[in-house]
């Protein structure tokens, strides 16, 4: 009986479908199935009813739940004590390789305290997403790629079925606005609307790549200033009048209002209304390699940081 089994049951009993189950936990369809049926053989015991409605758990299904779930939960404990940050330097093994892209390395420290949980555990490389995606198939299942997959970049990598994207966040790409603005009450915006308004960018490359693509076909017809640094581009809207717009992205808004060194008292975000706006940021690695369990914990510490920290950001961006 394996821990993946353990989880990949009690996410059935969670979603209450095969195919749900499957997709959430980044597994085959058949797979799941085939988890499943190995706990019901190995346990000569029938937990869930199958149907074309879904999945339901048998009396026997929801004893075993109960224990999974506290299986899970001391496994999870187990694993924090083995691989938990190792402050004092007397554990014998090097950092993991941790190759990150530019976005996805500012949600890696979406705060100080996530930051110094694994400071000791991990040696972040930021590389270009060509040289990551060549990482993420050659690696052997000890290092982490985490980057940021676009709406034009998602179904592209994954089509290729050699990788496997494990997503941790949510972002939808907008604009920052101050209190008073035009914008106020736009519950999406179109890229017309903003597009004739004085805005400040992103100027980092793969930023400034993205939002050209997001307006092809409306472009920005009036940028004031290009920046890199997320402070310079909130300046700028609190400084300005007040029809001045900054490209952002929710997740990054969200993680600068957390910040009380970050000046966005009076600001406010609203995504952009094409579904081209959105963004994932998350792991990827080999469809054929399983992820060491060192790598794999520092995943599900991450996972559970977002979770725990980011509670009502997830909850407003859930990953679909």
């Amino acid at each position: 009986m394996h821990i993946e089994s353990l989880r990949y049951f009690i996410e059935l009993a969670r979603v209450g479908s095969f195919y749900g189950a499957a997709k959430s936990s980044y597994i085959s369809h058949q797979g799941m199935n085939r988890a499943i049926t190995s706990l019901e053989s190995e346990l000569g015991l029938k937990l869930v009813e199958r149907s074309r409605q879904g999945a339901r758990l048998t009396s026997d299904g929801e004893v075993f739940l109960r224990h999974a779930k506290r299986i899970s939960a001391e496994y999870d404990l187990m694993m924090d004590d083995l691989f938990g940050p190792d402050f004092d330097g007397q554990r014998d093994y090097d950092p993991i390789p941790a190759y990150v892209s530019y976005y996805a390395a500012q949600t890696a420290v979406a705060n100080p305290a996530y930051v110094g949980l694994l400071a000791s555990n991990l040696s972040y490389i930021e590389e270009s997403f060509d040289k990551l995606l060549i990482r993420a198939q050659n690696s052997d299942g000890n290092d982490l790629i985490y980057l940021d997959l676009h709406a034009n970049t998602i179904d592209k990598v994954l089509a290729r079925g050699d990788v496997v994207f494990e997503p941790i966040v949510k972002t939808r790409f907008g604009f920052v606005w101050k209190q008073g603005s035009v914008l106020d009450g736009e519950e999406m915006l179109h890229r017309n609307i903003v597009s004739k308004m004085p805005v400040a960018i992103n100027a980092f490359r793969e930023m400034a790549q993205l939002t050209d693509w997001l307006f092809r076909d409306e472009p920005l017809q009036n940028v004031r200033m290009g920046a890199t640094s997320p402070r310079m581009l909130l300046e700028y809207v609190r400084s300005s009048s007040a029809d001045a717009i900054a490209a952002f992205d929710s997740f990054g808004f969200f993680l600068s209002q957390l910040d009380r060194n970050m000046p966005t008292d009076g600001l406010c975000f609203t995504p952009l209304s094409t579904p081209e706006s959105i963004c994932m940021a998350g792991f990827l690695y080999p469809s054929h390699v399983k992820l060491s369990p060192r790598a794999r914990h520092t995943v599900d510490v991450l996972k559970r940081f977002i979770q725990s920290n980011c509670a009502v950001y997830c909850e407003r961006y859930p990953i679909d």
